[in-house]
């Protein structure tokens, strides 16, 4: 079955899938603040707030990219089904894998994700049509 094949993806199981990722992302964040906290003295250095930032920015995209290229599923994805694919049928590449991170955050800021997915005849979100990757469920 080819990436364009595929029927249209339900949104109920995307909605269940963000929820679960919140909580798991909760944790990565509250993992990767302890070190950099402890280490830097943040509370006395308040002109770190852009480097904290940034350094979470930076592991949270460390997350999704590696389980996006590693097998194209973070955990709540493969347990609900979802998977994300390039137009080969692979899961993506490091490169598209961040730029994929890093598109999306704006879309789900301000709900263009969740309206693209609605229209979109094949329930693909607007950051995944411009990358050229597909979200399945099997």
């Amino acid at each position: 079955m080819t990436p364009g094949s595929w029927i249209r993806l339900p949104l109920r199981p995307r909605l269940i899938c963000w929820v679960y990722e919140a909580l798991l992302v909760a944790g990565v964040l509250i993992a990767a603040a302890l070190p950099f906290v402890r280490l830097t003295h943040y509370a006395l250095h308040p002109e770190l707030r852009e480097w904290y930032r940034l350094y979470l920015f930076g592991v949270v995209g460390l997350y999704f990219s590696w389980f996006w290229h590693r097998s194209g599923q973070t955990i709540p994805m493969r347990t609900w089904h979802l998977q994300l694919l390039d137009s080969t049928g692979h899961p993506p590449s490091w490169g598209r894998a961040f730029l994929r991170y890093v598109l999306a955050i704006p879309g789900y800021l301000t709900g263009i994700s969740l309206l693209w997915v609605l229209v979109d005849k094949e329930g693909q979100f607007l950051h995944d049509r411009l990358l050229g990757l597909t979200m399945r469920q099997y």
